[in-house]
């Protein structure tokens, strides 16, 4: 790491005051040693001790612990024919280096034994023994040591069969929840959904390239809880949903609230557009499918008595993401379709129009691809880039919350709808 001057300037005075000397890394890497000692001691399994058995660099974790921040650097490196799929770091001193691969994991997460045995012989053969779950990418992270990257990857393709991306400007997540796999409420196969969005040839081809103006995110939800958080945070997302309203045994649900498991009052009350109603002498409970806004509440309070709807469908949802140029942005809901494969040929419109307008200066580098929607104007993108015929009412997701960003047309859009609206009822425009 090196030593830093004896003095700083003060912030308020603009006088030099005098700061103790740092350590450099190895006297760091002394004192964390015996701290990690102590991590060792208790009764309680030590990570450190764990540590231990792989080729982790325990000397560099150390000297973190004792400076109190972490030894790591940013590194470089080079892999022959990769593109992404790889970081490199060193330590602040420059004596280790290791790699990053980030691994495609399969739908779901869903392992088989022999899967996952190939990825830990792996890990001992070519990384430090170790394999780190990772949560918001979806991805594996495996550490690599530089030298045998080459390798590795050829490995990685040919005997574990699977392959590193989702680094730079390119394809980033593919996420899916595990649907129905292990979800009574998943409304279609989420798995498949992401195994065929994974293979189609467009995508195949952008996973193992870096082309895009920033990085791409598409999730599969099964039902309306959204929990891969498709709205909020894809720039294509594919959502179970269901037309009109949700299925209801009367008998099973009387059954229920006899047991007090189900207060159909409160149920009623709960609903967010208003659309149960609850008949006491008839005991009888019913929904309006016009109404129902798919929140899933009455399911997940009643259920089994109260199911989705039997006609299933998916819901696309397109621009979404948390950090963008002109700040955070739920998904527009694009269409209903019956699959994936429906919607595929807009994906591709999509990405090869948000890529094109980049070459013409219209879309900045880190434009995502709502940003890129908000400067086209939404109507454009829906009618022109994809050739869909234009919806009559706003198409916005209908519940508007913080986060959500409107750019002109669609603050136009929907005042003029407000204004037909109160004509409608109450014969005057506002």
């Amino acid at each position: 790491m090196g030593e830093i001057r004896d003095f700083k300037i003060d912030r308020c005075t603009s006088m030099q005051v005098r700061v103790k000397k740092p350590l450099t890394v190895d006297e760091y890497a002394k004192q964390g040693m015996e701290m990690l000692k102590y991590y060792e001691s208790g009764p309680w399994p030590s990570h450190v001790t764990e540590l231990k058995k792989t080729k982790y660099p325990i000397e560099a974790y150390a000297a973190g612990l004792a400076a109190g921040k972490t030894m790591w650097a940013a590194g470089s490196a080079k892999i022959r024919y990769v593109y992404t799929g790889f970081i490199a770091r060193r330590t602040r001193d420059g004596k280790i280096s290791e790699l990053h691969f980030r691994v495609w994991q399969p739908s779901g997460y869903l392992y088989s034994t022999e899967k996952l045995r190939k990825l830990m012989d792996f890990a001992d053969k070519y990384g430090l023994g170790l394999l780190e779950i990772a949560g918001q990418q979806g991805l594996m992270i495996i550490s690599i040591r530089p030298e045998v990257a080459d390798e590795a990857v050829d490995y990685l393709r040919n005997v574990v069969g699977t392959d590193i991306g989702a680094t730079g400007d390119t394809i980033r997540e593919l996420a899916a929840c595990v649907g129905p796999a292990l979800c009574e409420f998943a409304l279609y196969d989420t798995l498949e959904a992401r195994d065929r969005f994974m293979t189609h040839p467009k995508i195949y081809e952008w996973m193992s390239n870096q082309l895009f103006p920033f990085k791409f995110k598409a999730k599969f939800s099964g039902c309306p809880f959204d929990c891969t958080r498709a709205v909020h945070r894809a720039d294509f997302g594919f959502i179970g949903v269901w037309v009109g309203a949700p299925e209801v045994d009367q008998e099973l649900l009387r059954k229920k609230i006899e047991a007090g498991e189900v207060d159909p009052a409160r149920l009623a009350a709960n609903c967010p557009s208003g659309a149960i109603t609850w008949d006491p002498e008839k005991k009888e409970l019913k929904i309006d499918g016009t109404r129902c806004k798919k929140s899933m509440h009455c399911i997940r309070a009643a259920y089994p008595a109260i199911k989705p709807g039997k006609e299933r469908k998916i819901a696309v949802v397109v621009g979404g993401h948390v950090k963008g140029r002109f700040g955070g942005k739920m998904g527009k809901p694009l269409a209903v379709v019956n699959s994936v494969e429906e919607a595929m040929d807009w994906v591709v419109k999509t990405v090869e129009s948000w890529t094109e307008y980049m070459e013409k200066g219209v879309v900045k580098h880190k434009d995502r691809i709502g940003d890129f929607i908000m400067k086209v104007g939404f109507k454009k993108y829906v009618t022109e880039i994809l050739g869909l015929k234009e919806e009559k009412k706003p198409t916005l997701h209908p519940s508007l919350r913080a986060g959500a960003v409107l750019d002109d047309e669609e603050r136009t859009m929907w005042a003029n709808w407000a204004s037909k609206l109160v004509e409608e009822y109450f014969g005057r425009r506002p």
